[in-house]
């Protein structure tokens, strides 16, 4: 056996035992009681998103419960006066808001067990929706009621965005449904990481919390104390977000001259119905910059930076407008507006729209705190696309199109919206704002993000309006087209090709060979599907087969 044989086995056990003390390190942090709740929550997290049928009937399963244990609880403090959970409150509204909880889960038995049908998600979130506005109506009155004894405004605030969140589950449930579902699954899975990342993070790091005792709130303010940047690592990072001396004209005037070539070559492509050109549009836009500025001056307590990064954020907006509008009145071309894609795909947003800004606002504050995942700022500005709605904008304008205007302006205030929220959210797990301020002005810097969530609430009622509308236009399609299928049977020679439904008209073309079953029949039959009158335009296209034998010989 040679000298290097020898040295290879001397140094395989101190491998293997490397390898060893690692893997036994590894497992002694995520035994952890804050561990392993982490990776409980990433668990659930995905099977809610892995597992949507599963995760609908157990939503449902629990809010009808929760219905019951809230009602009889409210009911037996109005009787006893005995509380499960401190939180006072009239006997008498505390009796109405049970007897509206029982009321509720009645309704649901009734579904369930009397012939109406199963209980969806969907008829229990407008169910949910009924009784969240009558406990907002209840806080309202209480709060009246009670103004003399203490301040009204928290309350007032807080049953009247309970009405709204009412009014929305009861108006678009399944939209609402979806949204809070997959908001929560991500949540979840976000916690999870963080508690991980905590417990990784406290195997070489002192802390003060004990992790079989600690909450999740202390674990994430421990996580937020620990991640701090420093005063100097921030300040170099806010040099990149802020047009500030030295030499701010000089970055004024980049940033003015970049956003101009932005939207020169986001309009064009708009009129040229180019996609290719847009996308070059957003890599070359920089309104990003001001808006993550923003965010990061809110959650740290600068006003001044927030002041200059809104007006910024608001004067270029508007001049991209303007030149949009003027590039578009100039152009030697006719725009179809019902036909250019650029246009269609940004007047109508919906929730998809929001979740996809708010995942872009993450990146790119991620982006910017951590230097080595720098390079993904340009796919964050492909994915969110702030300068192209506002060429839709312009051009829209000019064109007269006001609510296709309106359309695409929503998109781009929800991509605003989106990005400084979850860009402030990231900031602050990430180190950027100061432990400091957030502890010691907590009220101020959520003053001065409230408006912001105020928004983005107000700017979800349209988005989940178009969501719904869509989920409603999918269901009436599916049906349709299920209703045209069972209409010819399975022994028909006709096979359905096409279905569509433009306004109260059902639009069926079928092939083949023969004469169909009757139209009429199918119409009665779609009608029962439909609540409104509906007509039927059936195209039938025949099918004639020749056959011709080869030549025998």
């Amino acid at each position: 056996m040679t000298s290097t044989d020898d040295e290879a086995l001397a140094i395989e056990p101190r491998t293997n035992e490397r390898m060893r003390d690692r893997f036994r390190s590894a497992t002694a942090m995520l035994s952890t009681a804050v561990a392993l709740r982490g990776l409980a929550a990433i668990v659930a997290g995905t099977a809610v998103l892995l597992l949507p049928d599963a995760t609908t009937t157990l939503v449902t399963v629990i809010v009808v419960v929760l219905f019951a244990i809230g009602g009889v609880a409210d009911l037996v403090f109005a009787v006893s006066g005995h509380r499960w959970l401190r939180r006072p409150i009239n006997r008498w509204l505390a009796a109405l808001r049970g007897l509206a909880a029982l009321l509720a889960t009645a309704v649901l038995g009734l579904i369930a067990f009397a012939g109406s049908g199963e209980i969806t998600l969907v008829i229990v979130v407008a169910v949910l929706g009924v009784y969240i506005g009558i406990r907002g109506v209840v806080a309202v009155i209480a709060a009246l009621l009670r103004r003399r004894d203490r301040d009204p405004l928290p309350r007032l605030a807080a049953g009247s965005i309970a009405i709204v969140a009412g009014v929305l589950a009861f108006v678009v449930p399944a939209s609402l449904a979806a949204t809070v579902i997959i908001a929560g699954a991500t949540v979840s899975l976000l916690v999870g990481l963080v508690l991980i990342a905590w417990s990784v993070r406290r195997a070489g790091q002192e802390t003060g919390l004990d992790p079989s005792t600690a909450t999740i709130t202390e674990v994430v303010w421990d996580w937020i104390e620990g991640s701090d940047l420093g005063r100097a690592t921030r300040a170099e990072q806010a040099s990149g977000l802020y047009f500030e001396n030295p030499s701010r004209a000089t970055k004024l005037g980049t940033w003015w001259v970049m956003l101009l070539l932005s939207v020169a070559i986001a309009t064009f492509a708009v009129l040229a119905d180019s996609t290719a050109v847009v996308i070059g549009a957003m890599l070359v836009a920089p309104l990003m910059t001001p808006i993550l500025g923003l965010s990061g001056a809110l959650v740290n307590g600068w006003g001044r930076r927030a002041v200059e990064s809104s007006l910024l954020v608001l004067a270029g907006a508007v001049v991209a407008v303007a030149l949009a509008y003027g590039i578009a009145a100039w152009a030697p071309v006719a725009i179809s507006f019902d036909t250019n894609t650029q246009i269609i795909s940004r007047v109508s947003p919906n929730t998809i729209d929001m979740l996809i800004a708010l995942a872009a606002g993450a990146a790119g504050a991620f982006a910017t705190v951590n230097t080595r995942v720098a390079s993904g700022i340009a796919g964050v500005a492909i994915a969110v696309a702030l300068v192209p709605p506002l060429a839709v904008v312009g051009v829209s304008l000019n064109g007269g199109r006001f609510d296709d205007a309106g359309g695409a302006s929503l998109l781009f205030l929800t991509n605003f919206v989106a990005i400084v929220l979850a860009a402030a959210a990231v900031f602050v797990l990430t180190g950027f704002a100061r432990p400091f301020a957030l502890r010691k002005r907590p009220r101020q810097i959520l003053q001065t993000v409230a408006p912001f969530v105020a928004l983005a609430g107000i700017v979800m009622v349209p988005l989940m309006l178009t969501s719904e509308g869509l989920l409603q236009s999918d269901t009436r399609l599916r049906d349709a087209q299920e209703t045209a299928v069972t209409w010819l049977g399975d022994d028909s020679d006709f096979i359905v090709t096409d279905v569509r439904i433009d306004g109260d008209q059902v639009q069926v073309t079928i092939s083949g060979g023969g004469d169909p079953p009757s139209a009429s029949s199918l119409r009665d039959a779609l009608q029962a599907d439909f609540d409104e009158p509906v007509g039927l335009r059936l195209a039938v296209v025949p099918v004639d087969v020749t056959v011709i034998p080869a030549p025998v010989g």
